[in-house]
């Protein structure tokens, strides 16, 4: 059986890797950054094996962390969105023209 590519592409990319320890959890992620998306990055939470794609104003809302990446509680979500906006590179960021 045939099968069709609709698009494929390749590209170099940066991954960070990191461990988070809260009162709460342990949050092992994984931030790559790429061109593919935009300038947004793709995190990935290892113990939920749950992933999102963000950019620097999604990184800062709370909720979305919760429900995206299955961060424990909004206490947990901010400690893991104050590293996440720190770690988001400037050529990333979101620009208002």
């Amino acid at each position: 059986m045939p099968h069709r590519v609709y698009n494929e592409s390749y590209e170099e990319s940066r991954s960070r890797f990191v461990t988070l320890v809260t009162d709460h959890c342990q949050y092992d992620l994984v931030i790559n950054y790429t061109s593919h998306f935009y300038g947004k990055a793709l995190i990935l939470h290892l113990q939920t094996k749950r992933f999102g794609i963000f950019d620097i104003m999604e990184v800062c809302d709370l909720s979305l962390l919760v429900e995206k990446l299955g961060v424990v509680n909004l206490e947990d979500a901010q400690i893991v969105s104050d590293y996440l906006e720190d770690v988001m590179p400037t050529v990333y960021k979101t620009h208002e023209i």
